[in-house]
């Protein structure tokens, strides 16, 4: 009798367990599936506005040949799409992995401090951000306005960077990175609140004796980062950089915005469709090649 309970008490777990994810699982066959089917469709056809619709008429790989080997503004946009993640990439990870040591520590205020480091992931979708990126149109030029053009400069770039750079005579290339850098700063910081929770999770699951150990020996606390913190959280960083990787590749993307601006106002589905699926490829055999990089040079040696 007792078996027989448990397993109606399981059978209706898992009845309930499914009736919870149904409309999940409805929603990712209608909203992402199907339109992910349409645009493999798309990307080997011709597509016209017929009269009853979209008309498609299979081409096979041509959209893919022109868009590779005729289309040189498509090929310098991918270049360009996938080597500017990489500029970006390197400080959002190390300002997290320093705010995260900073809001690791036992300060009165923490948690309050961790809520603010946390606030541009609940803006980041909504209002705020857009209207900060420059959207808006009319309701953003208000804005401005009211804050009066001199006053908006002085408040976005108070200190000018660019004659304090060009004073310290460094190679034109490196000046024109730094001020891309330091122009880019509210954005960096603003994309880094996932990236330092995950962090600070790292930070708690490494073992207290490890420091102590450190500290008996004579180590500095440069020390005890570079052999003890670094190497804990090897997983934690590769799974940071992963995530920040498929973050700046998604939102950060001139070509994708391009894209979806042709499929919304202008109705091209065929050619732009191959973009996106070549796009798709690209960002992952360069996150394919950094992992196993990563985890070949770092995470086997940590190990």
């Amino acid at each position: 009798m007792k078996k027989k309970r448990s397993r109606g008490i399981e059978a209706v777990k898992r009845r309930y367990g499914i009736a919870f994810v149904a409309p999940w699982i409805f929603g990712v066959i209608v909203f992402v599936a199907v339109p992910i089917i349409y645009t493999v469709i798309y990307s080997f056809s011709v597509v016209t506005m017929g009269s009853y619709g979209l008309e498609t008429e299979f081409v096979g790989f041509r959209n893919y040949y022109r868009l590779l080997f005729e289309n040189t503004v498509f090929v310098d946009r991918l270049a360009a799409s996938l080597t500017s993640v990489f500029t970006s990439l390197p400080i959002i990870v190390s300002l997290s992995l320093i705010f995260a040591i900073i809001l690791n520590q036992n300060f009165k205020g923490r948690m309050l401090m961790r809520s603010v480091f946390f606030l541009p992931v609940i803006f980041s979708s909504g209002v705020v951000m857009y209207v900060l990126n420059g959207g808006g149109g009319s309701d953003a030029a208000t804005i401005s306005a009211s804050l009066g053009s001199e006053a908006a400069s002085t408040y976005i770039n108070p200190i000018d960077f660019s004659e304090i750079l060009q004073r310290l005579d460094f190679p034109s290339d490196i000046n024109d990175l730094l001020m891309k850098y330091l122009n880019d700063t509210f954005n960096l910081i603003w994309s880094c609140g996932v990236q330092i929770l995950l962090f600070i999770a790292g930070l708690q699951t490494i073992p207290t004796q490890l420091y102590e150990v450190g500290s008996v020996e004579g180590a500095t606390a440069w020390e005890s980062f570079w052999y003890v913190t670094f190497p804990m959280l090897g997983r934690v960083t590769m799974l940071v950089v992963f995530y920040t990787m498929v973050e700046l590749f998604v939102e950060n993307s001139e070509l994708v915005d391009s894209v979806l601006t042709d499929m919304r106002w202008n109705t091209i589905y065929d050619t732009t469709s191959a973009q996106l699926w070549i796009y798709f490829a690209a960002v992952g055999i360069v996150m394919g090649i950094v992992m196993l990089l990563y985890s070949k040079l770092l995470l086997k040696r940590w190990n």
